[in-house]
Formats: C-alpha cells, sequence, structure tokens
C-alpha cells in the first residue's frame, strides 16, 4: 500500500499564464516560487516549494463543462470565519464570479471561478459544536450567512442539471 502523508499540490491548465499569475498572486496571494519557461508556473502559500503549478495552454483551449471527467474544484483553507468574510469581500471587489456559498457542516465555504473557468473554494472549519448540529456534517445546504444575495448549493446543482438538459436536447 502507498503511504500517502497528504495531498500536496494541483497543476491546473490555463489559457493566459499572465492572467492566472495575476489572479493567484494579487487575489488569492500567493507566492510564485518558480518557473519552467515559457508556459510553467509553481505558487505556493509559503508552506511547501508550491502547493498549485499553473500551465499554459492558450487562448484558444476549449472550455471544459460541469458534465464531464476531470477535477470539480480544489480548495484553500482559511484560518477562520473572519477570513472567510474578508475573502469574500475581496472576491466581490475584485468582481470575481461566485459560484455559491454554503455551510456543510464541517466547513464554512464560498466556491468562486478563476478566469479560466476553473472552480475554487475558500472554506473555514466550524467548530466541533456547530458540527455537531447538522445530521450529515457532509451534507449542510444552506447559504452562508453573509451571502444572502449569492447562489446556494441548491441553484448550482439545478443550474448544471439544465444547462446538461439543454446541451443533450440541441444534440
Amino acid at each position: 500500500m502507498i503511504k500517502i502523508e497528504r495531498v500536496a499540490h494541483v497543476v491546473i491548465k490555463v489559457r493566459s499564464l499572465e492572467k492566472s499569475l495575476d489572479f493567484y498572486t494579487r487575489i488569492l496571494g500567493l507566492k510564485e516560487m518558480g518557473r519552467i519557461d515559457p508556459a510553467v508556473i509553481f505558487l505556493s502559500t509559503g508552506r511547501d516549494h508550491h502547493e498549485l503549478g499553473i500551465a499554459q495552454l492558450g487562448d484558444e483551449a476549449p472550455d471544459s463543462t460541469f458534465y464531464q471527467v476531470g477535477m470539480e474544484h480544489f480548495a484553500f483553507k482559511l484560518r477562520n470565519d473572519d477570513d472567510l468574510r474578508e475573502a469574500y469581500e475581496t472576491l466581490l471587489s475584485e468582481n470575481v464570479p461566485i459560484s455559491y456559498t454554503v455551510n456543510h457542516g464541517v466547513t464554512k465555504s464560498v466556491y468562486f471561478f478563476d478566469p479560466d473557468g476553473n472552480e475554487l473554494e475558500v472554506y473555514s472549519d466550524n467548530s466541533p459544536e456547530e458540527v455537531a448540529t447538522f445530521d450529515n456534517p457532509y451534507g449542510g445546504m444552506e447559504k452562508l450567512d453573509f451571502a444572502q444575495d449569492q447562489p446556494s448549493l441548491t441553484d448550482s446543482i439545478v443550474k448544471a442539471q439544465q444547462e446538461m438538459a439543454a446541451a443533450a436536447g440541441a444534440q
């Protein structure tokens, strides 16, 4: 058996290296750690040599769709609820599209999109007392109290199902 210590990094494909570098460094606060020219950059929170790699495909790369095999999203853990609120406000002030917000039970989360439409999550862990209030601590569906004007997880699921049905009807 392989004895994994932890998930270490993710590498994503993007259209524009510079646009993604700006997003991940200026808005999310990651630091550039290294490059393989001309098309790969390694970024870090400071914990490791890198937690994220971005690899440029070019402007003509096609969009992915929700209902295809591949990565759904990746997440960044924040220290606490105050940091989550601050992250949410930063995303809004930078006009970053919000996918939805949710109190899962184990976490409070804000899901959003990078410039290429990759879905990301920032979250803070809930206290053990709050987690205990959920029948399923992974199944919470309610919006965050400070983001009531944003879509819910349920809204996001319904929208994806409607898009899939429309795409199937167009074939």
